[in-house]
């Protein structure tokens, strides 16, 4: 164990000469020296000494760092041949730092992390290039074989950066002023202030840690967010940081185009390094962790790579138990603590969307924050415990074995269920910024179909609608407002016809609405007809295990146990059904009306008690309606004896058969009282078995 650092510089040194000099080296030589890299590698996967060993000496962070800057130098001229062995270099820097704090400030100062940095640029640079068109098959392999190798070196370099981080508050925010910048990097060079503790140079092999008269790189009194106010230690710590950073390799924004490059089983240490800076993790200085939380939004690249993140989870439709989704909860709770949801949410608003897709999965995590239960919740996914990147096949280093997991409990007061700003602030969105312009889409939807006005007036896209749609369901299920629910579900009720998947379902004569008001009838009996000419299109299922809805009967002819056979075809966008919101207000209504009787006169005034009832029927486009809207109207007239009266004296118009029904040989009729009754069809009726 004694001769392996020496074995190690001599491997090394060999490594080099071949980046540098080409050929000089014979091939079989190289082979050897590749081979003896790699098991020096799984003896710093198994043994703890050896990391030490290697990792507590200087020497070996200035032959690492002097053969990684000549291997970045070599790919910069497109050596793609040489990838695994630069690859394999990172990955031994990233199992030393298992030893923490004295190996993570020796990879800094020596200048081996400013050379992933920079082998970290060169890997988006190649693997972003586009492949040339009119190849032939086979150069195309290559050239993905060729893209493949970067995204693996590229994951190896995110997961340096996160071990390098991991439980050293100093690297984590050295390490977070590079990816983001620091809030007085335009300032002036004199603005810069330095200490007697500045790194020390090592002359060629440390140019990441010499002071960098010049650089403009400093930290000011007044931050955005107030970053420093109430935080000094901080100011200090980022000057004394910032005098060693050297402008060639100080490049902020290195990361932004990282998730536009990887998939959801790539990205995950991407988001373990967010984590790691902003969420108060056991171990860490909770204070600190503030700090990185205000600094990463303070900055235009910090809120770029969050954004993109953001982006990347809605469109590869990241299910809520994925890792990646459970970390990014994580960090907008880190947020949400820090009173930064509203303008990390403005912060992502954008003049041609409704909601933004940043947006909708803000809201989406948001959700997730608040359904968590207030205490004994579940923070396993911290970046020093389980999830870290363990001394395993997968070339995973482990921040601390033996770490517990963390209570948020312990650092925080979990937020509560409703915080005061946090509705305020969505209420406000959703009625000024939300309820409106989709209103006026669903009303021009309904002229559209009524004949009133022409397609051509209809500027919106299936892709732009179902942006639209995603936002308002991410609004709905954070939270909701009654009055403009009932108002929501009005115009959806009278301009958006309901579907069913059933043929065999007979249709009505009239399409007018089963229940209604008599004195609204005549005033509006000409608005309220619509359309049965069910040919729209049903995007997507937000709920894919719901299905169709239908009463009790023969399941061979029934369509619960199986998605409706949807044959509507292709729809224009002015047909968009927006499928399940109706079946969303309503419960929510049913909730919001549960023994509250100024919710349930509220609806009344507003007209809901009829709206409600004409949700009474199949609607595949809103699975199981019927049931919630039985429950919402059961909510509604509970020791409520306005309410009551007002749907005593309702009139049935007209009773839509049903197919269960009928098949049993019953039949719906309509009294002279109005009122819907149920009796037996002579000569029909189900024969006995």
């Amino acid at each position: 164990m004694s001769l392996l650092p020496e074995l190690l510089l001599t491997v090394l040194f060999g490594a080099q000469a071949s980046f540098t000099h080409p050929g000089i080296i014979l091939p079989s030589k190289e082979l050897l020296g590749d081979s003896e890299l790699k098991a020096i590698i799984k003896r710093t996967q198994k043994s703890r000494e050896a990391r030490e060993i290697l990792g507590f000496s200087p020497r070996i962070w200035e032959a690492l760092t002097e053969t990684l800057r000549a291997g970045n130098d070599q790919l910069m001229f497109n050596k793609y041949n040489l990838v695994p062995r630069v690859r394999d270099l990172v990955i031994l820097g990233r199992n030393l730092l298992a030893t923490k704090e004295k190996a993570q400030n020796y990879a800094s100062d020596e200048g081996f992390e400013a050379e992933v940095r920079r082998l970290l640029d060169i890997c988006v640079e190649k693997a972003s290039r586009p492949i040339a068109a009119n190849i032939d098959k086979q150069t195309h392999e290559t050239e993905m074989h060729i893209k493949g190798n970067y995204k693996k070196l590229m994951i190896t370099t995110l997961q340096f950066l996160n071990n390098l981080m991991s439980q050293n508050e100093t690297r984590k925010l050295h390490v977070w002023l590079h990816m983001f910048g620091t809030p007085a990097a335009s300032a002036p060079p004199n603005t810069a202030s330095t200490t007697k503790g500045s790194q020390k140079t090592k002359g060629k092999n440390s140019q990441a840690s010499k002071s960098s008269s010049g650089s403009g790189i400093g930290f000011s009194g007044s931050t955005a967010l107030g970053v420093t106010s109430s935080h000094k230690e901080t100011v200090a710590k980022c000057n004394f940081l910032s005098a060693g950073f050297n402008a060639k390799y100080y490049k902020p924004g290195f990361l932004t185009e990282v998730p536009r490059l990887l998939q959801p089983d790539e990205i995950q240490p991407l988001a373990m390094m967010i984590q790691n800076g902003v969420v108060p993790l056991e171990g860490t200085d909770h204070a600190m962790q503030a700090v990185r939380c205000k600094l990463l939004l303070a900055q235009g690249y910090g809120r770029s790579l969050l954004r993109e993140i953001l982006v990347f989870l809605g469109a590869w439709e990241v299910d809520e138990d994925d890792f990646c989704f459970k970390v990014m909860t994580q960090v907008t709770e880190a947020i949400l603590l820090n009173g930064l949801i509203p303008y990390t949410y403005e912060s992502f608003r954008d003049e041609k969307d409704i909601v933004t897709p940043a947006q909708s999965v803000l809201l989406k995590l948001l959700a997730a924050v608040y359904r968590q239960p207030e205490t004994g919740r579940d923070h396993s996914t911290n970046s020093s415990s389980a999830y870290s990147f363990s001394l395993s096949s997968q070339s995973m280093l482990s921040g601390s074995s033996t770490s517990s997991v963390t209570d948020f409990g312990e650092a925080f007061d979990p937020p509560p269920i409703i915080e005061n700003s946090i509705p305020t602030f969505f209420v406000a969105v959703l009625r000024k910024q939300v309820i409106p312009p989709t209103t006026r889409i669903i009303k021009l939807q309904w002229a559209i179909r009524e004949g009133k006005t022409t397609k051509d007036t209809f500027e919106f896209s299936l892709w732009d609608l179902d942006r639209i749609y995603e936002g308002l369901y991410q609004f709905f299920e954070l939270l909701g407002l009654v009055g403009d629910l009932v108002i929501f579900l009005k115009e959806l009720d009278k301009a958006i016809p309901r579907w069913v998947a059933s043929k065999s379902i007979p249709q009505p004569p009239s399409p007018s609405p089963s229940y209604t008001q008599q004195k609204e009838k005549e005033e509006s009996d000409k608005a309220m007809k619509v359309n049965e000419a069910y040919r729209v299109e049903r995007p997507f299922d937000v709920y894919p295990d719901d299905n169709g809805e239908g009463g009790s009967g023969d399941e061979s002819e029934e369509v619960d146990d199986e998605e409706p056979n949807d044959d509507r075809g292709l729809s224009e966008p002015e047909e968009f059904t927006w499928p399940h919101i109706k079946r969303y207000l309503v419960m929510l209504l049913s909730s919001f009306s549960w023994q509250n009787k100024a919710v349930q006169d509220l609806v009344r005034e507003k007209g809901g008690l009829q709206a409600v009832l004409n949700q009474c029927m199949i609607d595949d486009d809103n699975p199981y309606i019927r049931e919630h809207a039985i429950l919402c109207i059961r909510n509604l007239l509970e020791n409520n004896s306005e309410n009551q009266k007002v749907v005593k004296e309702l009139e049935a118009v007209q009773a839509i058969p049903n197919e269960v029904l009928d098949r049993h040989g019953y039949e719906h009729y309509i009294d002279d009282a109005g009122r819907v009754q149920l009796r037996k069809v002579k000569g029909k009726g189900v024969s006995p078995k």
